[in-house]
Parts: structure tokens; sequence; C-alpha cells
């Protein structure tokens, strides 16, 4: 088989392909004896009547148009890969010929989209923001109230009327035109005032009010109430039954002792401190790795396909869909609730979506660079952790990977992980985010994406076959 590039504009090539004779005839046996297993011939069972009668009966030219129809994928694949080409949709195929034979070479022209060359811009020794690991004395301080917070002591108030911060008891209800509205009564309700658990203007109606006393003022509805009750004014009455002051314990060593495993006040602070030093430790690290991996894709320059884009949107769209579909939810219902189409929820996912596309073309074009590869062992090792996680027998998970061709893609994605850690192990650290590049990838290349896109995720592991 012969394949030239006829042209190419912009993103949009086309194949000149010419399929030898020997192989047209191959693809004409092979449709054949596919054929003959299915045609039913009066005086032979299904699949027993001779090649030769199956084929007169079909005639070859029927034969010949199925064949090249089943075949045509194949040898448009095989004729992109020769030239070295990614195409990203299905191609337009266009034959020379209205009616082929089978004695003369098969000659047919495919247009399709291809995926762009990228041009990497500077990824070594990129700058990105790492922020600070150290605990503040202010961030101590505040979970040392937290905790204060958790064990304090709620106590009656007789001297004087409600304020925000206490704890009250209270019944109520409300009425519409002298009737009950479902969903706004109830006996003995505990909240805080101010705590978010009740409106908050029926919150400052009960600031200043004394346990025993009762209230009754409008109070209009929130929109979105049930039953169409929204914007509605209704009749509340509240009866303030019992008011708590909470009562924060102090902070002492004996507090520390008698809270913690520690003796000393001190001690508990810089267990404190060590604690949040090491959950800021790690956000930084993978704010860091994130925030590397996207200054190195802003260097690099690419013009991706609306069809890219497209496809990686629906493909989390799909995700997000599921993920509703976990909770018990719809993605329906979800646009109902929203206002929004699902049609629009894909758009607005294109950007995330260039991005991951844009992030994932870096990091093999990286990986190329630097001759980046995966070894068996760490193919073998990763497959080992990942049947550990789904608790299944790791020989077992490796043969189905293979069976739906994943290993490969398992090999890909251990690359592309290398090539993220060679940016970030490169990457400069400073302590504020560092001005937008201005250096231009070198040589000639397409229009560069979006300038704000968002930052970039850190690479996964591959998901369970």
């Amino acid at each position: 088989m012969k394949t030239t590039l006829s042209e190419r504009d912009g993103n949009t090539v086309k194949l000149a392909v010419e399929v030898s004779t020997d192989e047209l005839q191959e693809a004409f046996d092979d449709r054949l004896k596919h054929l003959s297993r299915e045609v039913r011939i009066p005086g032979f069972r299904p699949g027993k009547a001779p090649v030769s009668m199956v084929r007169q009966r079909l005639g070859d030219e029927t034969i010949l148009v199925d064949a090249i129809e089943e075949s045509m994928g194949g040898w448009f694949a095989q004729g992109a890969a020769e030239l070295e080409l990614e195409p990203v949709d299905r191609p337009q195929i266009d034959l020379e010929t209205e009616m082929p034979e089978l004695d003369k070479p098969l000659s047919f022209m495919a247009t399709v989209t291809v995926m762009p060359e990228l041009v990497l811009g500077e990824y070594k020794g990129v700058e990105a923001q790492k922020d600070p690991s150290e605990a503040t004395d202010e961030e101590v301080d505040a979970q040392v109230d937290r905790l204060r917070n958790e064990l304090a002591e709620l106590r009656p108030v007789t001297e004087r009327a409600a304020q925000m911060g206490d704890f009250v008891t209270a019944d109520f209800h409300a009425t519409l035109e002298g009737k009950a509205v479902e969903g706004l009564e109830a006996t003995d309700f505990a909240f805080e005032l101010g705590g978010n658990r009740m409106f908050s203007a029926i919150e400052g109606q009960l600031v200043g009010m004394n346990p025993g006393e009762e209230k009754t003022f409008p109070f209009e509805l929130p929109e979105g109430f049930p039953d169409e009750m929204g914007g509605k004014s209704v009749d509340f009455t509240i009866a303030l039954k019992e008011v708590k002051e909470k009562v924060l314990p102090g902070v002492s060593d004996q507090w520390a002792s008698e809270v913690s495993e520690f003796a000393t006040l001190l001690e508990l602070r810089q267990e404190i401190r060590n604690r949040i030093g090491v959950a800021k430790a790690q956000s930084s690290d993978q704010l860091f790795r994130a925030r590397a991996i996207k200054a190195a894709a802003d260097n690099a320059t690419i013009d991706l396909p609306d069809v890219v884009v497209r496809e990686q949107a629906e493909e989390l769209f799909a995700d997000f869909a599921r993920s509703i579909e976990s909770q018990g939810g719809s993605i329906e219902g979800y646009a109902e609730v929203s206002g929004i189409s699902v049609e629009q929820i894909i758009e607005d996912m294109k950007p995330t979506a260039a991005n991951n596309v844009k992030t994932g073309l870096v990091l093999d074009a990286v990986a190329k660079a630097e001759s980046v590869a995966a070894t068996d062992e760490e193919v073998d090792a990763v497959i080992v952790q990942m049947a550990a996680v789904g608790k299944v027998d790791a020989k077992s998970f490796e043969n189905r990977l293979r069976k739906t061709g994943r290993i490969q893609a398992l090999r890909d994605q251990i690359v592309r992980d290398k090539a993220a850690e060679f940016i970030v192990t490169n990457a400069v650290a400073v302590q504020k985010a560092p001005k937008a590049s201005t250096r231009k990838p070198s040589g000639p290349g397409p229009s560069a994406t979006a300038a704000s896109e968002p930052e970039a995720s850190e690479p996964t592991t591959p998901e369970d076959a």
C-alpha cells in the first residue's frame, strides 16, 4: 500500500492512498470466506455451501464493495501511521473510481483532522510559587480555640436576655390566613443564635427576648420554599423556653492534660503546630507540582482542534454525570434545578478540557525530549499496587489489562507521571507567584491557546480496568 500526503491546511490533511491488487484480493477473499458462513443457499446447511457457489450467487461486485467498506478503516489507519499522523475524528473517504475492480489497484483520498504539532517552550527551570509550610501562631491559636469550643460548657442564663452566640430552646409555628404552614412548626427546637440553623430574620427577633416570652411577627418566606409558598408573608410565632451561654474553659497546663495526652500546654501547642505543618507541607507540595506543570504547559504552543476539546469535555461531563448518579441523583435533575442545559454544561467544561489535553500533550513532548520511558518493572509495580487497591489477584488483573489493551495506556500514564516529575524536580520555587513568562517557544508553530487556562491537575494513576 502506498500513502502520500496530498494536501495540508492547518489541522486538516488529505491522504492519497493506493491499495495494491494483492491487498485488494486478500480483502476480497477474507470477506467471501466470512459471507460463506452467513449466506443461506437452498440444499445446504448454513456455512456448508461451496465458496464458489456463494461467490456466484452474490457476485464479485457485491463482495468487493463489502470488502472495501470493511477494510477501509484499517487501510486508512495504516496510511496515517506510515505518515506519523494522529487523526482526531473520522475521515471523509472519496474513491477515485465509482466501481473498483479486483485486477486494478484501489485509489482513494482521505480527508481528516489531525492533532497539530505541539511546540515546547521552557520546561526546565520554570518558576512556580511555593507556599510556606510552617504553622503560624494564629493557626495554632485557632486550633486551640476550636478545641475549647468543642469542650465548652453550656450554662443556663436567667439574669439577661438572649444574645447572639447563645444556645436557645424554643417552640414555634407559622400560619397563613389562619392556617398552619407545613414545615414551619417545632417543639423544643434547640439551636445557636448566629449558627445558621434558623433564618437570620427569626434569629434577630429572638435577640433581646427572655425565657418564657412569646412573640408573633410577620415573616416573608424565602424563594424556593416548598408548595409555591416562596415570597409569601406568614405570621410567625415563637416562644422562647430556655437560654444557655457558652462558657469556654480556661487555657492552662491542667486543661491541656485533661483534653490530651500531653502534660503541659506548651507540649499540646507544639503537637498542634507539627500537625498543621505536615498538612500544609503536603498541600504546598501538591500546589507547587500543579503550578510547575501549568507553567510548562503555558509556555508551550498548540492550536487544539475543537473536535478534540469537545471530546474531552464530553468525557468530563460523563464523569460528572456518574458522580451525580452515585449520590442518587440524575444529570437531568441537576440541569433542571440549576437551570443550565446539558449542552451548556459541556460548553462550560471546554476550558478545563482544553487545559487537560494540552497538559497531557506537553508531558508527552517532555518525555520524548528527555527520553523518558517506563520500564517493565515499573509497569509491574503499578499493576501490583492497583490490584492491591482493588483486592484482586495481580496476575489475573494483569491478564485483564492485556486482553482489553490497557497495558499500553498504563505504560503511557507512567511516562507522563515521570515527565511531570522531571518538570517539578527542575522547577524553581518562589515565594510569590512569578510573572507570566515572555519567552516564546523556539521554531515555528501554530498560534497559542487562550492565556487564561485553569490550573493543571496532577497526573493520576490509570483507573481500574
